[in-house]
Parts: structure tokens; C-alpha cells; sequence
């Protein structure tokens, strides 16, 4: 028991008396098996943090830090640059916040981009249009194959597009100059690809794709759509990238959920890369939407996570 310091010296045989007195005390409870004292918050400190749980945290602050309004132009766009990596870490290390973590990466993506040009600084986003480089993948195949299915459909939407804009049947100062220079047609035949590399990566699942898709509202709102998730009126090219991302991830989200990693350390990497892999492609698609004027903010995005 601690004692305030004048009395430590103006008493010293009290001192004496009860330092005897604690060795004692302290000779009996290591009989009787007590624990020994610790500094407060020494436990705390101790205790590790889960990958998920370290990956949460590192993002949160960092997106902190990224839309801070206090913080230097300069600090923002690095705390945005690391954030974005961040996020997708996240999505690969928290089963139940795939989705999240893919969307908050796109968001961190974009916004990178913005300061970027403020800045004059050269900064790509990290973009993933293909499976290329991808064996195998922890996600069941019905999972992949409902992916593969919003792949497919945006291949479908974004080669009509392209048609229309082309022939000058439709005009539109963001999706025109997309269509003329090839862009569009490009993303198609990516998206079209994304979707036969998914299948051949879901070991046998019954395949959802249909091909051709119907065209009513891409003939109507050739350059602005409604997004049905949330009513909000955006570029057409920009509501089919979205609706691509949400539907991949909400497929991928509903695999991991129950996702088990093999015990062997290179198969979790790998596995892990996989994953990481189908991360980036639907951040892609949801960053290629932000740059197409879709709203950004999370009562855009998160929309539906809302209503639920």
C-alpha cells in the first residue's frame, strides 16, 4: 500500500513495521496462490489485435485521417493513397466485411484521384479488369457463377451502348468520347472475359449466363438512368458499372460468410490472392462508376445496406 513521501521520512521505524509487514503479506499470497499485481493497462496492451481486427482499425483511421477536413491537403491525399489498400485488406481478412471493404477501397480510390489532380500528382487507381493471373479462389462455385452473371450482363449492356453512341443515335458528353474512342467497347469485351474466367474458376457450377439481356431501359435512357437500388438519377454506363460491382460482391460476401482457409500457409496465401483479386475487379467496376459521375457518398453506395 502506497504512502505519501513525508511520511516515509518522518517515520522510519513506521516505515520498517510495514514493509515487514508487506513482505509477509506478500509470502502468504504466493502460498495461497494469488495472482501477482499488475500495472494497469498492461493487459490491455498485450493483448493482439485479430488480422481482421488490425486491418478494421489501420482503415478506419486512415479514412479518418483521409476525410478530415483539419488536415493538410498534402496529408489527406497520403492518408487516402494507404486507405485505399487498407480497405482491401479488410475485404480479404473479415469474411463478413467483404463487401464493405471492397466498396470503401473504391471510395478511397476515387477520392485519391481527385487530390491527385488537385495536387498535380501522378496516381493510378488500382484497377483489376481480368482474372488473368488468378488459379484458384476461396468462393464456392454458385457464388462465381452469380458474379460471372453480372459480368456477363454488363458486357452485354456496355457493347449496346457502344453502339448507339457510335451511330450517333445517342449523345452524352461523358459517354460519347468513350464510345469513340473504343473505351466502351474495350470494357465490354473485359467484362465479357471477367465472366468466362469466373466459371472457369467455380469447378463445374451451372452456368447463368444468358448472353443477350434485354434493352428496353438502355434504348430509353441511352445516356441517364434511374438506379433502382436508390432512386438516384446518374450516367447510364456509370449505373451498369455499379450494378455490376453490388452484384459481385453481394454474391462473393454471401460465400465468404462461411469461407474456410486450408491450414497449409502457401495455400492461405494463395487463396488469400485470389480473393484479393475479385476485390479489386468489383472495385474496379464501382470506381469506373465514380469516375462516370456516380455519387460517391455512402448514402449512394450503401444504400440498400440501409434499407435492410
Amino acid at each position: 500500500m502506497p504512502t505519501r513521501p513525508h511520511l516515509l521520512y518522518a517515520h522510519r521505524a513506521h516505515h520498517s513495521r510495514l514493509a515487514a509487514a508487506l513482505s509477509s503479506l506478500l509470502a502468504v499470497c504466493m502460498l495461497a496462490g494469488c495472482a501477482a499485481p499488475r500495472l494497469a493497462g498492461r493487459a490491455e496492451s498485450e493483448q493482439r489485435l485479430s488480422p481482421c481486427e488490425s486491418a478494421v482499425e489501420s482503415a478506419s483511421a486512415g479514412t479518418e485521417r483521409a476525410t478530415s477536413a483539419d488536415s493538410p491537403i498534402t496529408m489527406r491525399y497520403v492518408a487516402t493513397k494507404q486507405a485505399q489498400h487498407d480497405w482491401l485488406d479488410v475485404a480479404v481478412q473479415c469474411p463478413l466485411r467483404f463487401a464493405e471493404g471492397t466498396m470503401r477501397s473504391a471510395q478511397m480510390q476515387y477520392r485519391t484521384q481527385q487530390l491527385a489532380r488537385v495536387l498535380g500528382a501522378n496516381s493510378k487507381p488500382l484497377t483489376v479488369t481480368r482474372l488473368d493471373s488468378v488459379a484458384s479462389v476461396p468462393v464456392d462455385g454458385d457464388a462465381l457463377a452469380q458474379a460471372a452473371l453480372a459480368d456477363d450482363r454488363a458486357g452485354f449492356a456496355t457493347e449496346v451502348l457502344a453502339g448507339r453512341f457510335v451511330s450517333g443515335v445517342a449523345r452524352d458528353a461523358r459517354t460519347t468520347p468513350l464510345a469513340e474512342d473504343g473505351t466502351l467497347l474495350a470494357m465490354s469485351e473485359n467484362h465479357k472475359q471477367a465472366a468466362s474466367q469466373m466459371m472457369q474458376l467455380s469447378n463445374g457450377a451451372r452456368d447463368l449466363r444468358q448472353k443477350l439481356y434485354g434493352t428496353d431501359e438502355l434504348l430509353a435512357h441511352s445516356a441517364n438512368v434511374t438506379d433502382p437500388v436508390n432512386g438516384l438519377r446518374a450516367n447510364t454506363v456509370a449505373v451498369v458499372e455499379m450494378s455490376c460491382a453490388r452484384e459481385e460482391m453481394q454474391a462473393i460476401a454471401q460465400s465468404t460468410r462461411t469461407m474456410e482457409l486450408p491450414d497449409d500457409a502457401n495455400a492461405v496465401q494463395q487463396a488469400q490472392q485470389g480473393l484479393l483479386q475479385l476485390s479489386l475487379l468489383a472495385a474496379t467496376h464501382a470506381y469506373t462508376a465514380f469516375d462516370l459521375g456516380y455519387p460517391s457518398s455512402d448514402y449512394a453506395v450503401f444504400a440498400a445496406d440501409n434499407d435492410e
